[in-house]
């Protein structure tokens, strides 16, 4: 992991937490197998989250783009003959403009492709009483909250959002799969409010991807003992319905909720 990386543990972080909406079936899933539910990429709502932008700037040189076609052969196939393959790659060598396009779409696209087959991810936050959050990601505040110990393995090592105006620029001569790294935790400024830190996982099929990292199985990801601390309702959320379901599978884990103020745009979280 870079050492620009910044874990929550580190930040002295003590709690994180997730969105989401309320199904019953979900939370009690949540609650009696102790794991959660991690994203693929593809499904993130933010159509630049995860993509990666290729370095254009040596295209002109022959030699880079010949080191370049290399790196295509070794590539998956595109389904073409051996001649297309030939034809496909003289052009590639002779046109500078037409390896720019090819950066940008196919080599782009397979990047992408490879993010999405190995790489998992938990969105989590240091606020839970976000009213843009519970409108967006826990169904216009009828939702809960999960809320997190960030001082236990696996959610303390959630790793700090970085907000940039441009895209982490990656070199296709020497990109490998772990340098994905820097696409996954890098986010447009215009999604700072969301102060986001990112739980990595990779598919317990996938290879070449850092070690350390824990591993999913059909996506979801278990969880370390007492890391679930709390469930936070919204506040338009069927509290009593879920403090009933909350009582027969996890007695004991507190349930509060999110209460709007009566003179302020803003929320607070109860007991």
């Amino acid at each position: 992991m870079p050492l620009m990386a910044v874990r929550a543990v580190e930040a002295g972080i003590r709690k994180l937490y997730h969105y989401e909406a309320f199904h019953p079936k979900h939370l009690e899933d949540t609650l009696v197998s102790q794991h959660i539910h991690v994203s693929n990429p593809q499904h993130f709502n933010d159509p630049w989250d995860c993509y990666p932008c290729l370095d254009t700037k040596r295209v002109t040189d022959p030699a880079y783009r010949a080191s370049c076609i290399e790196v295509f052969r070794r590539s998956p196939s595109l389904g073409l003959t051996a001649a297309q393959q030939r034809h496909y790659e003289r052009k590639l060598q002779a046109d500078s403009h037409f390896f720019t396009e090819m950066l940008r779409t196919d080599f782009r696209e397979g990047i992408r492709n490879m993010v999405v087959e190995r790489w998992r991810i938990y969105c989590l936050t240091r606020h839970g009483d976000r009213p843009l959050m519970w409108s967006h990601y826990s169904n216009k505040h009828q939702g809960i909250c999960l809320e997190f110990d960030a001082g236990q393995p696996v959610i303390g090592n959630a790793i700090q959002v970085e907000y940039k105006d441009a895209l982490p620029v990656l070199d296709i001569l020497t990109f490998v799969p772990k340098d994905a790294f820097q696409i996954l935790v890098t986010k447009s400024p215009d999604w700072s409010y969301e102060d986001e830190y990112r739980i990595l996982a990779h598919d317990a099929g996938s290879d070449d991807v850092p070690p350390q990292l824990p591993i999913t199985t059909k996506d979801f990801l278990p969880l370390p003992p007492r890391a679930l601390t709390g469930i936070i309702a919204g506040c338009r959320a069927d509290v009593d319905t879920i403090k009933v379901l909350v009582e027969k599978y996890a007695p004991g884990l507190p349930v509060k909720r999110a209460v709007q103020a009566p003179d302020r745009y803003c929320l607070s979280i109860q007991e």
